[in-house]
């Protein structure tokens, strides 16, 4: 079967997730051409050609089914056998089985290619060219200390985002309800969430707080199914609007009390983790203070979503250094933070060019 007609079904069988055009926009952007897997191509003189690893094993994480759903399709676009360790049970996540469901929706040629597993094989692991990692900083140091010498292993550990306001005084009702897509979506469960929102020293936090608490009680009122709140969830919930109120903390709660969403302005610029869960804290800070209030996940902020003056252009350079400072590997609209295009470079890193190796040629076409 070749990259094309992989791409076909894979794009045939989820459309919305897979779309062909954007399937064949990252097989050009990172192996150069469509189908580079399967002839010489010319490139600077010689002929290359990518060759795909024979195992993929996939490791993944318990909090998203999308993350494991993309790893996948990289996998099968390439034409690799694929050997899925699900994720454990969690109360507040469906992960394993919506994988096991997008497995089960795949077309058959494509399905024969993947197998999964509940527990981790060995034996399987220790075959795999390529490991593929999701999960905490714990699970990662584990996987790693068990690869082999010449084993691909690519991590993708603890990771964290955050939405910044660039003119609260300027935010429209289009960028509000951004902000609230961005915080709800997932549930915020995954590294694309914004665990916060910060906004420049002197923002008026009563007007701001309103309409975010506005917007973020629409969206949940529009999302279907909603997410569950196990006991332990609603723990954390309660927890986090108790504690702001024995601070005195400004917390905006939803109509009734319902555990939807948990908007709290923390007067303190410094991050601290949301319980998630829609629980959002919203943060100011000066601008020649940012690098220090984030100084704890430096290195760990994977995207930055954008609402106001900056949304539809370039950050100014003042805050683009800060956050480049920190490691920060994308920038986006609010709004487009759960969403990002297949091209994206996963905690900065191209995910087929990871994946794959390259032949050169310098004989005679």
């Amino acid at each position: 079967m070749t990259t094309r007609q992989r791409l076909d079904l894979l794009s045939r069988a989820y459309p919305r997730l897979f779309p062909r055009t954007e399937l064949l926009r990252l097989l050009r952007a990172q192996l150069g051409h469509a189908d580079a897997l399967d002839r010489w191509i010319a490139r600077d003189g010689v002929r290359v050609r990518a060759r795909a690893p024979g195992l993929i094993y996939h490791v993944c994480a318990g909090n998203l089914a999308v993350s494991a759903w993309t790893s996948l399709a990289h996998g099968l676009l390439l034409g690799a056998r694929n050997a899925v360790k699900l994720p454990g049970d969690r109360d507040d996540s469906t992960a394993r089985r919506e994988i096991l469901d997008f497995v089960r929706g795949l077309p058959k040629q494509l399905r024969g290619l993947v197998e999964t597993h509940r527990t981790l094989d060995d034996d399987l692991f220790s075959r795999a060219d390529v490991i593929v990692a999701f999960g905490s900083d714990a699970t990662i140091g584990n996987l790693r200390a068990r690869t082999r010498p010449g084993q691909k292993f690519i991590a993708h550990g603890h990771a964290l985002s955050l939405l910044w306001i660039a003119e609260p005084d300027r935010l429209n009702s289009r960028q509000v309800r951004a902000c609230a897509v961005d915080v709800l979506a997932y549930d915020q469960l995954g590294c694309l969430s914004p665990q916060a929102i910060y906004a420049p020293a002197g923002t008026k936090i009563g007007p701001l707080g309103e309409k975010l608490a506005r917007a973020l009680e629409a969206e949940w009122r529009a999302i279907h199914p909603k997410p569950p709140r196990p006991l332990p969830v609603a723990a954390r919930i309660a927890e986090a609007r108790d504690v702001a109120l024995a601070l005195g903390h400004r917390a905006w709660l939803p109509p009734k009390g319902h555990l939807g969403w948990t908007l709290i302005h923390d007067p303190d610029p410094a991050f601290q983790p949301s319980p998630l869960h829609g629980v959002i804290y919203l943060r100011t800070v000066a601008e020649a203070k940012l690098t220090a209030a984030l100084a704890s996940v430096a290195g760990r902020i994977s995207t930055v979503g954008v609402a106001g003056q900056m949304a539809s252009g370039q950050l100014s350079s003042r805050w683009e250094k800060a956050f480049l400072s920190l490691g920060v590997s994308r920038f986006c609209p609010a709004g487009r933070m759960q969403f990002p295009p297949l091209t994206w470079h996963h905690d900065g890193r191209p995910v087929l060019g990871d994946l794959v190796t390259w032949i050169d040629s310098e004989l005679p076409a």
